[in-house]
């Protein structure tokens, strides 16, 4: 059975929130993302010609459009949280079945230290990034794609500086994630030996005290939990330049698109407020990038964890017998 089967079976269960809850983020993005427009018509109609009534109008719209997105992001993190709380303890329930199901062979060769892990480590990463689906997966696509659509309408020239930027960053996430699933899996690996030597002392503690060997199981452990950090700090070395260069390449265009916007307020071509809106979308495509990648990360650490849980429920698997041929 293929991966995302598995996953839609239990999945399934609760559809109802997952049809719901995309309506709420497009809800959500959408509130948030008319707000710059407001904000120009604000400031090119209200504070310039200094009409207070114009301000007093659209900022009473921004108010209740702000109302209107927080109650429908509040209403789908209540959806998500409960989706995927529940999902992960379906999953937690499938994994131990197909345990109990595992041969004598099978328990020896995966090692038990490796099932407990798979059953409370990996199964939460899992359950993680389903929350995270539903909360951030398609808002920010959203709130990227509609943030790109404002800033064509107001400048097509500036907002081809922004649409060229944005390649470069989701080529650096495309190969984050192809080299940390080989990194996080490791890391998997590593949890797995650290929680059999300690399984391993605790049901031979009395060995353990009787032959006076604290010591010799004191370095044991010690070893395996600095292979432990020096493989975590690897794995989280991949990440260390990715987050800053976005914020570089976002901050560098941002000041870009500043200076060329004032050359173009100050000729006429745009108006004080579109500038303004403009920023204010540059910052929404920003808080886009990094909220993706954000979810690459936990994409590439659930994937890793996803292959070893299945790879437990396809041991478990039942083997389909031959049909009998008829003479």
């Amino acid at each position: 059975m293929d991966t995302t089967r598995r996953y839609r079976q239990i999945l399934w269960r609760y559809r109802r929130d997952l049809l719901v809850s995309p309506a709420l983020v497009l809800v959500g993005v959408i509130c948030e993302t008319i707000q710059p427009r407001f904000m120009a018509t604000i400031v090119d109609e209200g504070v310039m010609p200094r009409d207070l009534s114009v301000i007093s109008r659209v900022g009473l719209q921004m108010i209740l459009l702000s109302l209107l997105g927080f109650a429908a992001s509040v209403t789908n993190i209540y959806l998500s949280t409960r989706v995927s709380v529940r999902f992960g303890a379906d999953l937690r329930g499938q994994l131990f079945g197909a345990i109990q199901r595992l041969s004598f062979g099978a328990v020896d060769r995966l090692a038990p230290a490796s099932l407990i892990t798979r059953l409370a480590n990996d199964t939460a990463k899992i359950q993680h990034v389903v929350m995270m689906s539903m909360r951030i997966l398609l808002r920010s696509p959203l709130m990227l794609v509609m943030a790109v659509f404002f800033i064509i309408n107001i400048n097509v020239s500036l907002s081809l500086i922004l649409l060229a930027v944005i390649p470069v960053m989701v080529a650096g996430a495309y190969g984050i994630v192809r080299t940390g699933f080989r990194h996080f899996a490791r890391v998997q690996l590593k949890i797995d030996r650290l929680n059999g030597i300690v399984r391993e002392n605790l049901l031979n503690m009395r060995v353990v005290k009787s032959f006076v060997r604290e010591p010799f199981e004191e370095r044991k452990f010690a070893d395996g939990n600095e292979d432990l950090r020096v493989t975590l700090t690897r794995a989280g070395n991949i990440f260390v330049l990715f987050f800053p260069a976005i914020q570089l390449v976002t901050n560098a265009a941002m000041l870009l698109l500043l200076w060329l916007g004032g050359v173009k307020v100050i000729s006429g071509e745009i108006r004080v407020g579109e500038l303004v809106a403009f920023v204010n979308y540059l910052s929404q495509i920003l808080v886009s990038l990094m909220m993706l990648s954000m979810i690459v990360t936990n994409v590439a650490r659930a994937a890793a964890s996803s292959g070893r849980v299945l790879e437990v429920m396809d041991e478990a698997a039942p083997t389909p017998r031959p049909a009998r041929r008829h003479r």
